[in-house]
């Protein structure tokens, strides 16, 4: 998500001995591989596809049963009054990294991660864009994830965070947008509010149901491209016909995804043809000679475009069932 900071930390403080507490009681085997493979990168789901040990984005959110054990983590989701995503703890070794990378698929055009740290020292610095933080537990950040970042664990002591992904109601960044005004105006964060430990309080959590249509409709495939048509635009070092042959092609695809949407709309007889559309420029794209990087960020426009528009656009649930029907 595109913030108009690199960090905002939230006026939010939560109770560090309790969090330590909780997430004590989980094994070794509990935690599980990054998906990158990445060393040092473990992660334990607290909030996932089916309430099971994945890594997906999409599909029918539930609370896992780790999640179900730590009463207070359940307290810390509840106090925003948001609806949660795939949330996860997240554990960074001694000595190792998160690499530099992006985030441009489909899920993160459209959420943004909170992080509540809860066992870290000095020596683990978050970067992002030109700006770096260490973040100290018990604070509440938030970080612009379309900027180049990575977190670097200089310690020897293992790093761990809560993390809790949400789209965000307008009272959520409304919030974001009054704290980012008060550190600008005052050049620090506002007095944080205490979030406490309330043993026996219940916890009502929101979770996503419906993160993912079958078939992206005409009008999110327009947003999705023109987002990345004016950052390509915004790019004045830029081979101009480069930009417009891209831009071109990127809006043929909208008009024939609107076409093929028209006549079939989410039914089943219209999978293979969106499949075939996407195919076909994908390859068109991919043969261009050519790439543009984006004005935001400077990254590749064609891989942008091929993680947030065409790895979404049929849904991976759909893909996979429609791939099992044809075998």
């Amino acid at each position: 998500m595109k913030l108009d900071a690199e960090f905002i930390r939230l006026p939010l403080a939560f109770d560090v001995a309790r969090l330590q507490q909780e997430i004590s009681q989980f094994s070794e085997e509990d935690w599980q591989p990054h998906p990158g493979k990445h060393p040092g990168n473990l992660a334990l789901p607290l909030i996932s596809f089916e309430g099971k040990n994945n890594d997906d984005f999409h599909g029918r959110m539930q609370e896992t049963p780790h999640l179900q054990k730590c009463e207070y983590i359940r307290q810390i989701f509840a106090s925003f009054g948001e609806v949660f995503g795939r949330s996860r703890l997240m554990r960074l070794a001694g000595g190792c990294e998160v690499p530099l990378h992006v985030d441009a698929n489909y899920h993160w055009f459209r959420s943004v991660r909170i992080h509540v740290p809860i066992t870290t020292n000095e020596q683990v610095i978050f970067h992002c864009g030109n700006e770096q933080v260490h973040m100290q537990a018990g604070e509440c950040w938030v970080f612009d994830s379309w900027q180049n970042h990575t977190v670097k664990n200089h310690s020897t002591e293992t790093r761990v965070h809560l993390v809790l992904d949400t789209a965000g109601s307008s009272r959520f960044w409304d919030s974001l947008d009054s704290t980012l005004q008060y550190f600008r105006q005052h050049g620090d964060y506002p007095a944080p509010r205490q979030v406490a430990y309330q043993p026996g309080k219940p916890a009502s959590i929101m979770v996503e149901k419906y993160n993912l249509t079958p078939v992206l409709s005409p009008g999110e495939v327009d947003g999705l491209v023109e987002d990345i048509v004016l950052d390509m635009q915004a790019n004045n070092s830029a081979d101009p016909e480069h930009v417009h042959l891209m831009v071109k092609q990127m809006r043929r695809f909208c008009k024939d995804w609107r076409m093929i949407f028209m006549v079939f709309g989410y039914e089943e007889a219209g999978i293979q043809q969106y499949l075939r559309l996407i195919k076909q420029n994908e390859a068109v794209l991919s043969g261009m000679p050519f790439d543009v990087a984006l004005a935001s960020n400077l990254q590749s426009a064609k891989t942008v475009f091929f993680a947030r528009v065409f790895s979404a656009a049929v849904s991976p649930a759909v893909r996979a069932d429609h791939a099992r029907a044809l075998s």
